[in-house]
């Protein structure tokens, strides 16, 4: 296949160029994923020469962009080729492009072979490096890891390029230009104009990266965090007396800071992750439940007898993560995997307070939060080690993985290292008991809802659900094994 698209573009009548990311990658010897092409034709001329492409390659052809000419082909193994029609010149069209590490340009006729890698990535190989056209100086910036904008206008042109700025600087590991950067901090009021969708995916492209706390906290910087999450805004001046100059936000980044370090090597913090299977895609999720775990603080902020509380902001955080993930057109799953998440962030550190870590305390959790309990667990790891360093933690972490410490007579101290220790024990044991009894609190009731109402001769109800729950927790338990057990079972109870 890739044979007959090389080809088929080195024979076309049309000159076209590879152009882009692909060569970007290709120079930092990074995967390839996407090809684009720049086509030297008109816009009904494009799209008949991608539609003839994809006739050739036996791959479906639709449009991007149908009004700019813009069309792509998706290939079996997930690789993409778009094809986009030039407005003037090769030149013209590089100088506007987003940023100069992708500003390039190499003529098709000057790429020797493109193969598929068996990792489902695309292969280049050209015939020489001199051929690749470089207008802007896009080697000089590779050379200096440095993300800049070719031209002033490109932010006004498309907004979203103030969002991708930092995503590219996440995944290449590459810094900001000050120029560049002057241009967001003037411009970042001009990111509302974009389609919600568009910001929701690079969002999670920088959540899904190993720096997305420090990419966060450059964002703060450009004030672009803020249009996108003004309520984040009221968090730095939050609480300064309890978390020090930055308030609740310094904290919040701090929980996403210990997030990027947790993901970095989980087994490492957390043995039991191994039997998790959470899911890689949940991760930037994950992530992003951090950095609003505690947006309700302080709208719930009260002094009382002399202290500074939050009661109410993990219920009331998660009615205003709805709203925000809502307007971002997350989808349902992903709302209610981080809202859930959010809205009960407080429960193990709760029962942390607890001499004695129950079995039922435990399934409480995992039967309350379903999918979203290990997710809660991590979020809890990483909201209890924000308030130490990572000296610490890394000096620590033998003793974290130990079972909880018993509990002082005059109980734990109300900050410190020790109450922090306690805490991540508590998280950890009760991870333990989540990867070794996951299957036992996901199965289903050995009674549905039907065969109790007949048993006991009751309407449907509340009452049937608190019924299912009490047989969910003997069976995990192992009390109960069978129908007969669990029917003599709910007969014994007064509800």
């Amino acid at each position: 296949m890739t044979q007959k698209l090389l080809n088929t573009l080195k024979n076309s009548d049309v000159e076209i160029w590879l152009v882009g990311g692909a060569l970007r990658n290709h120079i930092l010897k990074k995967p390839i994923k996407d090809l684009d092409f720049s086509v030297k034709a008109s816009i009904p001329k494009c799209a008949n020469f991608a539609k003839s492409v994809s006739k050739k390659l036996k791959a479906p052809c639709f449009p991007l962009d149908e009004e700019r000419g813009i069309w792509r082909i998706s290939l079996k193994n997930a690789v993409t080729l778009d094809f986009s029609p030039l407005k003037e010149d090769i030149k013209t069209d590089l100088m506007s492009r987003d940023f100069t590490v992708n500003s390039f340009a190499l003529p098709v006729k000057e790429i020797s072979n493109i193969s598929l890698t068996k990792k489902g990535c695309v292969s280049l190989k050209i015939k020489s490096k001199t051929s690749v056209l470089d207008y802007c100086e896009g080697f000089k910036d590779i050379e200096k890891k440095r993300i800049r904008t070719p031209n002033k206008n490109n932010f006004k042109e498309d907004p979203l390029r103030l969002l991708r700025a930092f995503r590219f600087a996440a995944e290449l590991g590459f810094s900001i230009d000050k120029k560049t950067l002057k241009e967001i901090k003037s411009k970042a009021d001009l990111i509302s104009s974009c389609a919600k969708e568009r910001i929701k995916e690079e969002l999670l492209k920088i959540f899904a990266t190993s720096i997305s706390s420090k990419i966060i906290q450059e964002m703060k910087k450009s004030g672009l965090l803020f249009q996108i999450f003004p309520q984040l805004k009221e968090q730095e001046t939050c609480a300064e007396i309890y978390y020090g100059k930055g308030g609740v936000l310094k904290h919040t980044i701090n929980v996403l800071k210990r997030a990027d370090l947790f993901f970095s090597s989980p087994l490492k913090y957390m043995p039991a992750y191994k039997n998790f299977g959470f899911k890689q895609e949940n991760i930037p999720l994950l992530k992003l439940a951090a950095l609003l775990h505690d947006i309700a603080k302080p709208s719930t902020a009260k002094e009382i007898n002399g202290r500074l509380r939050f009661f109410g902001h993990e219920e009331k955080g998660a009615a205003i993560s709805y709203k925000i993930l809502k307007d971002l057109k997350f989808s349902n799953e992903e709302i209610r995997f981080i809202c859930r998440i959010i809205g009960q962030h407080l429960r193990i550190g709760n029962i942390a307070h607890s001499e004695v870590i129950s079995q039922k305390a435990m399934f409480k959790i995992f039967s309350d939060l379903g999918e979203s309990a290990s997710g809660l667990i991590i979020l809890s790891w990483t909201d209890h080690a924000s308030y130490i360093s990572e000296k610490k933690i890394f000096k620590s972490l033998d003793k974290m993985k130990k079972k909880p410490f018993k509990i002082p007579l005059k109980g734990l101290p109300k900050t410190g290292f020790i109450k922090t220790l306690r805490f991540i024990q508590v998280v950890n044991l009760i991870a333990k008991n989540y990867s070794l009894r996951k299957k036992d609190f996901q199965a289903k009731s050995i009674l549905d809802g039907n065969e109790i109402m007949k048993i006991l001769s009751i309407p449907p109800g509340p009452k049937v659900g608190e019924i299912i729950r009490r047989i969910k927790f003997i069976q995990f338990q192992g009390k109960i094994k069978t129908k007969k057990e669990a029917e003599s079972y709910i007969k014994t109870l007064k509800i």
